[in-house]
């Protein structure tokens, strides 16, 4: 299963509740939502890398009965590792971050990331935990 296969099975589980919102990261997994279904409930984040996991943790935390749903990607993510540190500390239940984990910076030029070599069987992972979402 690949990104965009993973993201429509996420997409389909969810259906159109607008309870049930998604926040993407700026690049392939905004795309990659957009081209599965722009539902009212989805949340774009252009222009700030990094910044998903933060965007999902205060709306979690805003409205703790809705299940909010992140989708990052590992180089994203590792522009603002402190906002996995405060979602440890907090603990919102309603809260789930899906990181796509390429091993490389791939909206700006394919670089790669800190987890370049390190996530072997990540991507598997991933779609193990899509999954289990539904």
């Amino acid at each position: 299963m690949n990104r965009l296969e993973a993201t429509r099975h996420l997409v389909n589980v969810l259906g159109d509740d607008p309870a049930v919102p998604i926040i993407a990261s700026l690049g392939h997994p905004a795309y990659d939502l957009f081209a599965v279904r722009d539902r009212p409930a989805n949340f774009y984040t252009w222009g700030s890398m990094g910044l998903a996991s933060s965007i999902g943790l205060g709306l979690a935390m805003a409205r703790p009965e809705a299940r909010v749903f992140v989708l990052d990607g590992d180089g994203s993510l590792l522009m603002n590792l402190g906002s996995l540190a405060t979602i440890a500390w907090t603990r919102p239940a309603n809260l789930v971050v899906i990181v796509w984990d390429n091993e490389e910076y791939g909206t700006t030029g394919g670089q790669e990331t800190a987890a370049h070599g390190a996530g072997q069987g990540s991507s598997t992972r991933t779609s193990e935990s899509v999954t289990r979402t539904g």
